[in-house]
């Protein structure tokens, strides 16, 4: 399998990645007594899994505006003889970068201590730390990454390269995506991603281009 034709397996990655981030650690609940958020930070296998949390979130966000970017390419190909709106790239690269700053902001203090023997910050503070976290990631990161599925597939069945069925389905993940912060709606993304690039997987990019070349030729698809 060539590079171009594993592209779309980043979409795969970027699921098994925020899913992994989500298992490597685990913080109390904010109501939960200061001493339980100091024990939960105290050893170096606890930092170190609250690190990698960070770094695998960072490597989900980087998959994401990939995969993204990737299925915005297959579009243009198929629609040549047309400009498309960047929209959906530049709002992948933002839910990337909002994912990324969630996983660093997740996985700083851990780091600090892991890494520097720095002191572990105050009860207070890991909180805080732990809620800009999600709100950059699972907040502000999936609204942009809604605003790139929503573009994105609309151009997508404009090109034929989304059935009717699936464009629908990706405006409904888009719409599900807008109660993020409940955490549960997420889920909808990973199975859209990994739906999407198996049959991107499956279907040969050459299809897309050639019926791109046959709308801008013959509106009706009907060759001589």
């Amino acid at each position: 399998m060539n590079v171009r034709r594993a592209a779309p397996l980043t979409g795969v990655a970027f699921a098994v990645l925020f899913l992994a981030s989500v298992a490597v650690s685990t913080v109390p609940k904010n109501t939960a007594p200061d001493k339980a958020w100091v024990a939960a930070y105290a050893t170096h296998g606890q930092q170190a899994r609250h690190l990698a949390t960070g770094l695998l979130l960072v490597l989900a966000g980087l998959s994401l505006v990939a995969f993204l970017t990737h299925l915005w390419n297959r579009v243009a190909a198929a629609r040549q003889s047309e400009r498309l709106s960047q929209l959906p790239v530049l709002a992948a690269g933002v839910a990337a970068t909002c994912i990324a700053a969630g996983g660093i902001a997740m996985g700083a203090s851990s780091g600090s201590a892991w890494l520097f023997s720095q002191p572990i910050p105050s009860p207070d503070l890991l909180r805080f730390s732990n809620d800009l976290g999600f709100g950059l990631a699972g907040g502000a990161g999936m609204l942009a990454a809604a605003l790139s599925v929503a573009s994105v597939s609309l151009q997508a069945r404009a090109a034929g390269v989304f059935s009717p069925a699936m464009a629908r389905f990706s405006l409904l993940v888009s719409v599900v995506l807008l109660g993020s912060l409940a955490f549960i709606p997420i889920l909808a993304l990973l199975v859209w991603v990994v739906v999407v690039a198996i049959t991107l997987v499956r279907r040969p990019e050459s299809e897309h281009a050639d019926l791109g070349t046959l709308r801008a030729g013959d509106p009706l698809g009907v060759r001589a």
